[in-house]
């Protein structure tokens, strides 16, 4: 830990000056994600990444529903237009 301290006193303004940009871009990537993916709750998921960046769960369910919206109902209708109808086999009798 105090290896720690002295790294971060002694770092210079340019160490600093890289490393903030770089954790507010990381921080926000759900955001940016839902932005460029256009999502319609965009901004219940910008209010609920400023807390969520502490935590690596609540972070990456963030990733997961920026990115997921819903995708598991346009794959659902997709595939329920391709599937055949389904055709009843007549029964077969068991008589000998």
């Amino acid at each position: 830990m105090n290896e720690f301290i002295a790294m971060t006193t002694n770092a210079s303004p340019m160490f600093w000056l890289t490393l903030i940009p770089l954790v507010l871009f990381i921080w926000f990537v759900p955001t940016l994600l839902a932005l460029f993916l256009n999502r319609p709750h965009l901004k219940y998921i910008a209010i609920a990444n400023i807390p969520a960046g502490m935590s690596f769960i609540a972070w990456g369910a963030l990733i997961v529903w920026a990115v997921g919206g819903k995708v598991s109902q346009k794959f659902a209708n997709k595939f329920s237009n391709k599937l055949p109808e389904a055709t009843t086999a007549p029964a077969k009798s068991n008589e000998l």
